[in-house]
Order: C-alpha cells, then structure tokens, then sequence
C-alpha cells in the first residue's frame, strides 16, 4: 500500500524533473561521444540516459496527472529492473 501511495503520489515538479533529464542528456551526450571515438562500444551510457529520461518525464506533469505519473513511474521502474537483469545475465558467473 506505502509502495502504491509513492508510486501514484502527485509530480515533484519542473525543477526535479528537469534535474533527471539533465542527467539523462548528459549520458546521452556521453553515449553520443564515446560512440564517435570507439564505434561498436558499450552502449550502457544510452541505457542509463534512457532510464534517467523515463525517471524524469513524470515529475514534469501537472499536479493533477497522478494517475498518468503513476503509471510512467511503473515503466520507469520496469525499464531499471530490465536493465539489471540484462547486466547481470552478462557477468561471468552466470553461464
């Protein structure tokens, strides 16, 4: 119930969304370089910048789109356990 109140809770605001996407453009820009010097290299950066994204695109809602942010949330967080399942699936000790 705690976990459904602070999922479907109202948007922070402008300014906290703004700060995840910022973030997220900054992977992105990272992804972007590091993919210019060394073609065909890890392409983390761009996961990370992709759930920075998703994690900031809900707090930039009006106050009254609790539903909608709620739901953004959700595939927020979809997309972080995603991303640790792959990276996990790939270390050596699973075979």
């Amino acid at each position: 119930m705690v976990v459904i109140k602070r999922l479907f809770r109202e948007p922070d605001g402008r300014r906290t969304g703004a700060v995840w996407i910022a973030i997220g453009l900054f992977f992105l820009g990272l992804y972007g370089y590091y993919s210019i010097i060394n073609p065909g290299g890890s392409s983390s950066a761009l996961h990370f910048g992709v759930l920075w994204i998703l994690i900031g695109i809900p707090e930039l809602l009006p106050k009254e789109r609790e539903q909608i942010a709620g739901g953004l949330r959700i595939i927020g967080l979809v997309f972080a356990v995603a991303l640790i399942v792959f990276y996990l699936s790939r270390l050596s000790f699973f075979p």
